[in-house]
């Protein structure tokens, strides 16, 4: 007999409510925060650093 358990954490790739809601302006401040991290990733690994 196989063991089933529930996982506490969500699947990734589970659709469904999300857990959080943002307003529209976090979302502005959140997709701005992403957009800059990533063009800073790009930077140093561009630069070589790591």
């Amino acid at each position: 007999m196989k063991r089933q358990f529930e996982s506490p954490q969500p699947s990734l790739f589970e659709v469904g409510e999300p857990s959080v809601l943002l307003t529209p302006a976090q979302e502005t401040e959140l997709a701005l925060l992403v957009e800059t991290l990533l063009r800073e990733i790009a930077m140093a690994l561009a630069n070589g650093r790591s």
